[in-house]
């Protein structure tokens, strides 16, 4: 095992596959030494730039939410050629081809229209969202009732109950809250996961190296 490579992996890359701290926490205790020495430096890096984009994300959101538009657009049309491209190299059967090549072809369209029309496609990005909270509330108190004698079964009725008034909030908000909503909620992860990183990179010191 080299110095940079720790199970089919970089140091960059454990470091920034953690999608919250704890991750965070359990990618980096797994690194030999001198790898948390490396881990630790990408940690004090990315947690303060992380905490910077969430600050301008969060007292200009309106931008944020203009930048995650085009970013998902720009991210649609290239997985539309991408999938076009597949479709027409693939030995599948025609009918199966000619889904992807529909498939593809949607995906490319839809991304232009977030790229030519940003700030249309902030609303119906802000939909979505609203949508998405609404739903993932419905299942999450769902989960909780078919699972009501379980321990913990509280913090997944008000992880429902939250989902729920902020997707209520966002869609009856339409459409002034495409102004801030994605803006804010991309503003405050960024900042959760860069203090994350921060307080992550602070505590690898106890262990030692």
């Amino acid at each position: 095992m080299s110095g940079s490579m720790a199970g089919g992996f970089s140091t960059h890359d454990r470091v920034t596959a953690g999608a919250s701290p704890v991750s965070l926490w359990a990618f980096v205790t797994a690194l030999s030494p001198t790898e948390i020495k490396r881990a630790r430096r990408w940690l004090i890096a990315i947690g303060v730039v992380a905490v910077i984009a969430g600050i301008v994300a969060i007292v200009v959101p309106i931008a944020a939410s203009v930048t995650m538009t085009l970013f998902v657009g720009w991210l649609l049309m290239f997985w539309g050629v991408l999938g076009a491209a597949q479709a027409i190299r693939s030995p599948a059967p025609r009918s199966t081809k000619a889904w992807r090549m529909v498939n593809a072809v949607l995906a490319f369209l839809v991304g232009f229209y977030l790229v030519a029309l940003p700030l249309s496609g902030t609303i119906t990005l802000t939909f979505l969202l609203a949508v998405w909270f609404f739903g993932t509330g419905l299942l999450s108190l769902w989960l909780a009732w078919q699972h009501r004698d379980a321990d913990g079964v509280a913090v997944t009725v008000v992880d429902g109950v939250l989902s729920l008034i902020l997707g209520i909030l966002i869609a009856v908000s339409l459409p002034s809250s495409a102004a801030w909503a994605i803006g804010l909620l991309v503003g405050f992860y960024m900042l959760w996961w860069g203090g994350g990183a921060l307080v992550t990179a602070f505590l690898t010191r106890r262990l030692g190296v």
